[in-house]
């Protein structure tokens, strides 16, 4: 389907997950962009996500000429938002993303990894799963994995570790055991491969045509590794990754950040040209699922891409594996040396 198709979706605040969606072809961005009266200036492809007022919601039903009634659903405490629909959401099954909590609940789903950076030492949302956690009928372990040192945000933000947070239905608490240790392994055998994918979505409760479909698709879209990445780093940069573990891209000062495709073919020859800029001593490689690209560009295709200041801290959730400092800008020449942490 064109990629000027939008998503309405009322997410349910009490049950946290969304209870109605409704998809709308928009041929003209600028009716649209008119409905949210200047919120979505600064975007021009209508990337961002939207939360509508019921003003705004009745404008964009009438004129976009769309069902879509939250009054015929029970909920009391509904989130109403809108935002683009990609082709890589087509999915033949129920992918678990974003309703965790009830399929946990139905025992379709058999254990959530919830990851962030802390603090805040919760995730959104966290109060609805406590709430069964209390009741007895999830098991819930938190790990936290402190940095080296605390990182702190050009925003002012500091950030001492990540959190790991797993849920389970009772009597199912094995799977966490289980999880560390295909995580663990992965780091230790090269990394990650569809073997682990395999394992790691029977862990979470996916059927095995489920799984089946998934590993295909992540074979003929590149691997599990996912896309291969790169992008310059300043000298605060480079100390910001280094003391956060080689575990995330660093703040920017600027609006954004050039990331592109990885030449392995020609990766002497782009190293050197990043590292042409000024500002430039380092090349950063980092892996990222084709998936989880999609959600910040419509296309994988040309490059560069540049990701708002705004988003590395979002982008960093969906990397692979650890960040990679590939080359360096020697100091006593301009010579260009790899490097591996």
């Amino acid at each position: 389907m064109p990629q000027s198709h939008f998503l309405i979706e009322a997410f349910d605040l009490e049950q946290w997950c969304p209870v109605l969606q409704a998809m709308l072809p928009v041929d003209d961005p600028e009716a649209l962009r008119a409905i949210l009266a200047g919120v979505a200036d600064d975007d021009p492809e209508l990337e961002k996500t939207y939360f509508l007022d019921d003003e705004e919601l009745a404008a964009i039903v009438a004129t976009f000429n769309v069902s879509f009634d939250a009054a015929q659903l029970d909920s009391k405490d509904l989130e109403i938002s809108l935002f683009r629909w990609r082709s890589s959401d087509r999915t033949p099954y129920l992918t678990h993303t974003g309703y965790e909590l009830p399929l946990l609940l139905e025992g379709r789903k058999k254990l959530a990894r919830m990851s962030g950076l802390y603090p805040p030492m919760a995730f959104e949302g966290e109060d609805r799963f406590e709430l069964w956690v209390t009741k007895g009928v999830l098991h819930r372990e938190e790990v936290n994995e402190p940095f080296d040192q605390p990182v702190q945000t050009s925003h002012g933000q500091t950030y001492l570790g990540q959190r790991i947070v797993y849920y389970t239905p009772k009597g199912e608490e094995w799977r966490i055991r289980a999880s560390k240790l295909i995580w663990d392994a992965s780091g230790k055998s090269g990394g990650w491969n569809e073997c682990f994918e395999r394992l790691e979505g029977m862990l979470f409760g996916y059927e095995d045509w489920q799984n089946d479909w998934w590993i295909t698709r992540g074979i003929t879209g590149g691997g599990f590794d996912g896309l291969s990445c790169c992008c310059m780093v300043t000298a605060g940069g480079l100390a910001w990754i280094e003391a956060a573990g080689f575990r995330a891209l660093p703040p920017i000062d600027g609006p954004t950040l050039a990331i592109m495709m990885h030449d392995w073919e020609n990766e002497a020859d782009q190293y050197a040209a990043m590292l042409g800029d000024p500002e430039s001593v380092a090349v950063a490689r980092f892996n990222m699922l084709g998936r989880d690209f999609m959600n910040f560009w419509t296309s994988q295709r040309g490059g560069p891409w540049h990701l708002p200041a705004v988003r590395i801290a979002e982008f960093n959730r969906f990397l692979r594996g650890s960040v990679e400092i590939v080359a360096r800008r020697d100091d006593a020449a301009t010579n260009v040396r790899s490097a591996r942490p």
